[in-house]
């Protein structure tokens, strides 16, 4: 009876083999939506969507969710009671004797009368509560980057495109060239730098083309995608805020924050847990015995006495844990509002430089190109003005949209510190 009973309470092991094969294949073949997805990818991949697919796919985000489900399975088996022993003695007297056998039968149970059982079921909660959080921020972790890479693609695009304008513009200067050359009416030297100049412009789109490339699929890869994978990229244009991000508010809500102040409650129940160990726990041991053909109950009773040990090891690493924890949630909070200032002081100076391009600059070099245009439709060419004037313009572009980036990406970084916009009614801390 006893055997079939742990048989049934006892559970089988299954082999799982590996199948690569399989998994290459379906990576091979995604994205494949449901069909009641909100979108769809066939008429292109803007951003939202990318981090709709990205929460999916990505492969660093299907390894946080798997450790999720670890710390999931121990809360929800953590608090059990031990299980019972079964202990027989049989001995026989070898002295000549009417019944020389003596058999005793005892079930042992633990009672839990300290209550670390409850807090062990606590503990493993906040641990599970933990690793959610641990997700939660990796996931968020996983849309900054692909912002991230978004904006530099979307920045290359248009870098590569301002290259293209600019090969198209040199090219129809050079063929005025060539006929000024031909004709005497300037030398080959300064016919040269004309061919010079496109040529180095033209080296320079080949090198924006191979980091476009690159950058594509960096984020194929960040979407989880195969490099092959038949989605088109649509550029995005970058919606900066104004004024203040209200960072001082949203400190103690950012994911790291949360996490720090969740790892402190895990110690907070470890070092509880560990002091309610040095409390003894109940040992009942009923059984049933017999000697010289009679029959007894048995009850044994025995409680630990917490004097020699009473778990002061365990005790006093919790304690030390609980410190380190804390002095981490401090530093945390300390690194991010230096982090918080350096990401400002980024974003102003990237601010205050593409307003000056746009301003000042951008103004200047396009009038200087459009009247060297105007004096050569009048037939008084000088190439060397023309040619100046056209490189300060594609120069005055190039840096226009490296100030944009720069201004996007310190944006990006205030939201990577400070985490999603706190939903309405949802301005708790962390759980």
């Amino acid at each position: 009876m006893f055997i079939a009973l742990f048989a049934g309470a006892c559970q089988s092991y299954q082999a799982r083999p590996l199948d690569l094969p399989a998994h290459e294949k379906a990576f091979l073949a995604r994205p494949h939506l449901s069909p009641d997805a909100p979108f769809d990818l066939a008429d292109g991949v803007t951003l939202s969507e990318a981090e709709a697919v990205a929460i999916v796919f990505n492969a660093d985000l299907r390894i946080a969710r798997l450790r999720a489900g670890v710390t999931l399975a121990g809360a929800e088996n953590a608090g059990l009671w031990e299980d019972p022993v079964i202990g027989v003695d049989l001995t026989r007297i070898l002295a000549s004797v009417a019944d020389p056998w003596k058999l005793a039968a005892t079930v042992g149970f633990t009672i839990p009368v300290s209550g670390r059982l409850d807090i062990e079921k606590a503990k493993a909660k906040h641990e599970h509560v933990t690793e959610l959080l641990r997700v939660e921020q990796r996931e968020w972790q996983a849309r900054i980057n692909l912002r991230r890479a978004w904006a530099r693609w979307s920045m290359l695009s248009a870098q590569a495109a301002a290259t293209r304008e600019f090969v198209d513009r040199s090219g129809q200067v050079l063929g005025i060239v060539d006929m000024m050359e031909s004709a005497g009416e300037i030398p080959r030297t300064e016919a040269r730098l004309f061919r010079i100049e496109k040529a180095t412009t033209q080296s320079s789109l080949l090198l924006f083309e191979a980091q476009l490339a690159s950058s594509t699929l960096a984020i194929k890869q960040l979407m989880g995608l195969a490099p092959a994978a038949p989605v088109e990229l649509l550029p995005t244009t970058f919606e900066v805020p104004t004024g203040d991000l209200d960072a001082a508010s949203r400190v103690m809500q950012s994911p790291a924050m949360r996490v720090a102040i969740a790892e402190y409650e895990v110690a907070e129940q470890s070092l509880q847990l560990e002091v309610r160990k040095q409390y003894p726990d109940l040992n009942l041991s009923p059984g049933y015995e017999r000697e010289d053909g009679n029959d007894q109950v048995l009850l044994g009773i025995s409680v630990p006495l917490p004097i020699l040990n009473a778990n002061r090891r365990g005790i006093a690493e919790a304690n030390a844990l609980r410190e380190l924890s804390r002095a981490v949630a401090e530093t945390v909070l300390e690194q991010l509002i230096g982090d918080l200032a350096e990401a400002a002081v980024q974003r102003d100076a990237a601010a205050e430089q593409r307003i000056f391009l746009e301003s000042e600059i951008i103004p200047l070099v396009d009038a200087e190109y459009a009247d060297a245009r105007e004096i050569a439709r009048l037939g008084e060419v000088n190439t060397l003005v023309l040619l100046e004037s056209l490189v300060r313009q594609q120069d005055a572009q190039v840096r226009l949209i490296d100030a944009r980036l720069a201004e996007v990406l310190a944006t990006i970084r205030f939201e990577e510190l400070l985490g999603p916009p706190i939903p309405a009614g949802d301005e708790g801390g962390a759980p």
